[in-house]
């Protein structure tokens, strides 16, 4: 089953179980009289365990089970209704738009979900949870870059400091930019120094936050993978073009086929910029990390 099925079914699952139970209660006791509890699930937090540098995220969606039960998925804010007897023992994981793309959702696979129990839950009652999720301690990394200390691109990213107060770091610190004048069509950056990736078949994502300096629709940037074999062979993946805001987003990018084809290969991130505004532009990049679990 797609994640976005799951989305779409998932509030309506706890309550159609209720109505089947109901229907067969001659020959099944019903959980709480077939009245579920209700999760209120909201403001999810990750920790920073000093795995992957800075710590920032955009968590649209919950996935959720109960008592080995998987209730399927969530937009965030959620409020689930769990159809319950004794204590609730609850695994909620948080969930991403892969590759930027609100129709494709994922339980993002490098966050360890959280887990707690409703100790004698009481029908029809609301409990409220805020989900604190952590990196796996076993995530492997290809690149980090925060652009604080210098940068991991070449010369066409500079590093400039970050103005906007309401980074998505929650601190004023640098990032890096790619600048493009009113001339500049095209112009591209990618990682100096690469690194080997083997993930067994397992994830291996690109994350980033972005914005541009300014407002045009006549910009965007394509970001992508390039992989170099081991007799030089090169292969560029580029997954997504996006056409930026002038204020921080982030995405989320798999690229768990594209490494798992190119086995053993060294992998460096790029970026490419596009100018047809006729004006300068400046893409700007914040906490730029290749990720995969081995």
């Amino acid at each position: 089953m797609t994640n976005e099925l799951r989305i779409s079914i998932g509030a309506g699952m706890a309550l159609v179980l209720a109505m089947l139970l109901t229907i067969g209660s001659g020959c099944h006791k019903i959980p709480n009289g077939g009245i579920p509890i209700y999760i209120k699930i909201d403001s999810p937090t990750i920790i920073d365990d000093g795995l992957v540098g800075n710590i920032n995220w955009k968590i649209p969606d919950v996935y959720v089970a109960v008592n080995n039960t998987d209730l399927g998925g969530y937009q965030m804010p959620a409020t689930v209704p769990v159809l319950s007897e004794g204590d609730a023992r609850m695994i909620v994981s948080g969930g991403v738009y892969k590759n930027g793309i609100v129709s494709q959702r994922a339980d993002y696979p490098f966050w360890r979900p959280d887990t707690f129990t409703i100790a004698n839950p009481q029908a029809g009652q609301v409990y409220r949870h805020h989900p604190v999720y952590h990196y796996y301690s076993d995530v492997q990394h290809g690149l980090l870059d925060d652009f604080n200390a210098g940068t991991q691109f070449d010369s066409a990213m500079t590093v400039v400091p970050d103005i906007d107060a309401d980074s998505l770091s929650g601190r004023v610190w640098q990032c890096g930019a790619l600048v493009l004048g009113a001339n500049d069509s095209i112009k591209g950056t990618i990682q100096r120094i690469g690194s080997t990736i083997v993930t067994n078949g397992r994830e291996a994502y690109v994350e980033f936050n972005f914005k541009q300096s300014g407002t045009s629709q006549a910009v965007s940037f394509d970001v992508g993978l390039q992989s170099v074999s081991s007799t030089g062979y090169t292969t560029n993946n580029t997954i997504l073009t996006i056409f930026p805001t002038n204020y921080w987003k982030k995405t989320y990018l798999d690229f768990s086929n594209f490494v798992g084809s190119n086995t053993g290969s060294t992998f460096y991130v790029y970026f490419v910029g596009y100018n047809t505004s006729g004006a300068p532009v400046n893409f700007y990049f914040d906490d730029v990390k290749l990720l995969y679990l081995q």
